[in-house]
């Protein structure tokens, strides 16, 4: 009888595998997954620890609203686009297609660090390069518009213009020094889309950002995101959006 699963899905391990690795499906089969290997895609990532050949593993497929949890194969800078790595991790050497974007990054083998899924854009996913598109009927792939390496953004600087209408659905900060600590918010145009979060003085530390204002959500095509700051303070930002 035919099922559907909604964010994750119980497979059996065709080989040993860990947590929060990429799997594929094994060839022939519709109920067994292995590990994905450098280049190839994959379905999902792992949610369980430890698993033998033959175990029940949970798998949270790639294509939930959401971000997720992976294992670096090596030195990763946040922000970078990753691509797959041998044994399910990922790595920033460039190998197959792009398959997202890290938020945190990696200096060891075997760290796991908070990551974005391009789900199948293949290029970067920050600003307006995006390609992605959305789905036809009821529902829209997420993505990432991002401006690093903020010094001041008591101007307002642009994050986007909008190539298309979009929803802003979630957004987050990344501290970049040790000292400073404005008050950062988006501004949509000239209004202010969100309430304020405060940067802390602790440089790669990464804070959610403030609530977003329902009546400012839409951004238009051809208008302006924007991100500003009470004072001077270097940082980074992202936006996840939908398109509308």
């Amino acid at each position: 009888m035919s099922q559907e699963n909604t964010g994750q899905k119980t497979f059996r391990a065709g080989e040993v595998m860990g947590l929060y690795c990429r799997v594929k499906l094994q060839a022939g089969a519709g109920d067994t997954v292995m590990l994905a290997q450098a280049g190839e895609e994959f379905i999902g990532i792992t949610a369980t620890a430890g698993v033998n050949v033959g175990d029940m593993v949970n798998v949270t497929m790639r294509s939930a609203a959401r971000t997720y949890k992976m294992t670096a194969s090596g030195v990763i800078a946040v922000g970078a686009l990753f691509y797959g790595a041998a044994s399910g991790k990922i790595q920033a050497t460039a190998s197959g297609l792009a398959q997202g974007t890290v938020l945190e990054a990696a200096a060891n083998d075997g760290e796991i660090i908070e990551c974005v899924l391009n789900n199948g854009a293949a290029v970067n996913i920050s600003g307006a390069a995006t390609n992605i598109e959305p789905e036809a009927g009821n529902g829209s792939i997420p993505m990432i518009f991002s401006k690093t390496g903020i010094a001041d953004a008591t101007a307002s600087p642009t994050i986007v213009t909008a190539p298309y209408k979009f929803r802003v659905i979630n957004w987050w900060i990344v501290s970049r020094d040790a000292t400073t600590t404005p008050n950062v918010k988006l501004i949509n145009v000239a209004t202010d889309m969100t309430a304020v979060i405060a940067k802390p003085a602790t440089a790669d530390t990464i804070v959610p950002g403030g609530t977003i204002v329902n009546a400012q959500k839409d951004v238009l095509v051809t208008t302006a995101l924007k991100v500003n700051a009470s004072i001077v303070g270097a940082f980074d930002v992202y936006v996840m959006a939908v398109k509308v």
